[in-house]
């Protein structure tokens, strides 16, 4: 069945097509193309109803920024498209809102038969606009602005062409709108600092006929953005970055098969007025989430040695969870005490070191930090707490071995 998804057909690349591709996974993760054609839509609603239920429970903390005038306009004031198909109950203030308000009224068409899955998703139209699905009730709707613009903006005052020919718009059925709304919510990692966040899988839909590597898929997508919605790191520094995020799954028992890799982030900022994808990266995480899975076990096996550090409110599982602490805090302001930045210093040579498996390297960045951290902590002022005892509980013997683990 799932050859009659006209995925290929899609004549544009990006953000839009990963989200709808892993709405897409998600519905074959579920068995939704092995049913007869006739419980084509109900399998479809059960899908989409249960998605939304996780995630109003997921995300009941989480905030997103509201929705911009153009689409506010396009959707519930001026052509009231949306309103036209779902009604006027529970009219989202928010994109989180939006997407979750999409699948609930996208399930009750679908429940109803007002609305055909399979016609839909193999209707593809390309013209002046690109136009995925067919009309409901004599309309279509506009992609989402935190999506739409990112395809045409990047790095703030670069203007691409999109890659459907010249600026074409492309619009939205309520089935394909319910598919990126259900990828949005799965890659979703996180809005902070003003940004959003999504972790990505280029190329997904390749992976539609294996049910492991989508179920692989699926997963590593579900631990990468629940990590990066509790510890919101940044890509400001690729190297902590990756190192916090693999921390962080590693602290919490998580495996990501390497097959899974690269997966994509993107950083989506309102620059202006446009939403601007201010950053996108290939991420792998295999040699330095095999790494600290190692440094955290090898503590762990030394029963008798604490490994907390500790101050006032502070707590930091180990020396190396505090140390990636710091660096994030020197990439927003100098680290008392910390003159020569030796602390990021130190995590980019870390980094290097793991991803080319280079012991000689690691013994080197380790003395140096060793060296520098006896001067460190001789100062008698002018030195930030959590540095201090870091550094102190960082140069232990046991833990110098612990860190030495390629």
């Amino acid at each position: 069945m799932t050859k009659n998804i006209a995925l290929n057909d899609l004549p544009f690349s990006g953000l839009l097509r990963e989200l709808i591709a892993i709405g897409l996974i998600e519905l074959a993760q579920n068995n939704v193309f092995e049913s007869e054609e006739s419980e084509m839509n109900n399998k479809v609603a059960t899908v989409f109803e249960r998605v939304v239920n996780q995630f109003e429970n997921t995300f009941k903390d989480t905030f997103t920024s509201k929705i911009v005038l153009n689409d506010r306009s396009a959707y519930f004031v001026k052509s009231k498209r949306l309103v036209k198909w779902y009604g006027e109950k529970n009219l989202p203030q928010d994109y989180k809102e939006l997407m979750i308000y999409v699948l609930k009224g996208t399930a009750e068409l679908l429940r109803k038969n007002n609305v055909d899955f399979l016609k839909s998703i193999q209707s593809i139209s390309v013209g002046k606009e690109v136009i995925l699905g067919r009309e409901y009730k004599d309309s279509l709707a506009i992609v989402p602005a935190v999506v739409k613009q990112a395809e045409f903006y990047e790095y703030q005052h670069e203007f691409l062409k999109p890659t459907a020919g010249n600026k074409p718009e492309i619009l939205l059925d309520p089935i394909w709108f319910a598919l990126m709304a259900l990828g949005f919510l799965r890659c979703f990692a996180g809005y902070y600092g003003g940004k959003y966040y999504f972790v990505t899988k280029e190329g997904a839909e390749a992976a539609l006929d294996n049910p492991a590597r989508l179920r692989n898929i699926i997963e590593a997508i579900e631990v990468i953005t629940s990590v990066h919605i509790d510890f919101k790191p940044t890509p400001y520094c690729e190297e902590l970055y990756e190192l916090r995020l693999s921390y962080g799954i590693a602290s919490g028992m998580k495996i990501i098969q390497r097959e899974v890799y690269p997966l994509k982030v993107y950083e989506i900022s309102l620059v202006g007025n446009a939403y601007t994808c201010t950053k996108t990266m290939l991420l792998d995480l295999a040699e330095s989430l095999d790494y600290i899975t190692s440094y955290i076990n090898n503590l762990q096996s030394m029963l008798q040695i604490p490994t907390e550090v500790k101050i006032k409110d502070l707590q930091f599982d180990n020396p190396l969870h505090a140390l990636l602490e710091l660096a994030e805090r020197e990439l927003r302001k100098p680290v008392e005490g910390d003159n020569s930045m030796i602390i990021l210093t130190f995590v980019k040579d870390l980094y290097r070191a793991i991803q080319t498996r280079n012991t000689q390297l690691l013994e080197e960045t380790l003395l140096r930090l060793l060296r520098i951290s006896h001067l460190i902590l001789s100062a008698k002022k002018g030195v930030n707490i959590l540095l201090r005892e870091t550094l102190k509980d960082f140069m232990t013997e046991p833990h110098i071995r612990a860190m030495i683990t390629i």
